[in-house]
This record gives C-alpha cells, structure tokens and sequence, in this order.
C-alpha cells in the first residue's frame, strides 16, 4: 500500500511538473511571428518610450495595453495598432 502511495504521489508531481513546463513553452514567442520595434503611447497620445524586437502578443503583455478601445497605446510599422483597454 506504501508503493501505490509513493508510485501516485510520484505521478501527480511529474503530471503538474509537464503540465508547468508545456504551458511555459506555449507563452514562448514562435520561431516565425513577426516582430517589430513598438513605440509606446500614454493615454493622451504622446510617446513615452519603446519596445524593440516584440511580436504584437509580447507588446500587448510587457506595455499593458491588452484592450479593444479608441486610445492608443502602442504602433509599429507594419503591426496592427493596440489600444488601452
């Protein structure tokens, strides 16, 4: 009964441990989308930095503009326009 105790305690651990590293792999940038020098905007529409060499879903993420509004947030040429949720 202690073997089947260890053997299913071994199991959900290395169940959990994939699962963590398979959903780490899927965030991960593919080898083929394309990235882009962003420029970052504040609410009122004036630059306040940059983020070199990110697809549109990293740009989304590290300047926080995830949303589907009027205001935007960030552009690049040749990317779509993300905007401030």
């Amino acid at each position: 009964m202690k073997k089947l105790k260890i053997s299913m305690l071994a199991l959900v651990f290395a169940v959990g441990i994939g699962g963590a590293f398979v959903q780490k792999i899927q965030a991960a940038p593919k080898a083929n989308d394309p990235t882009y020098n962003w420029t970052h905007f504040n609410q009122s529409g004036t630059p306040i930095g940059s983020l070199p060499n990110a697809t549109v879903d990293q740009a989304r993420d590290d300047l926080g503009c995830p949303g589907s509004t009027s205001v935007k947030c960030a552009t690049a040429t040749g990317a779509p326009t993300i905007y401030y949720n």
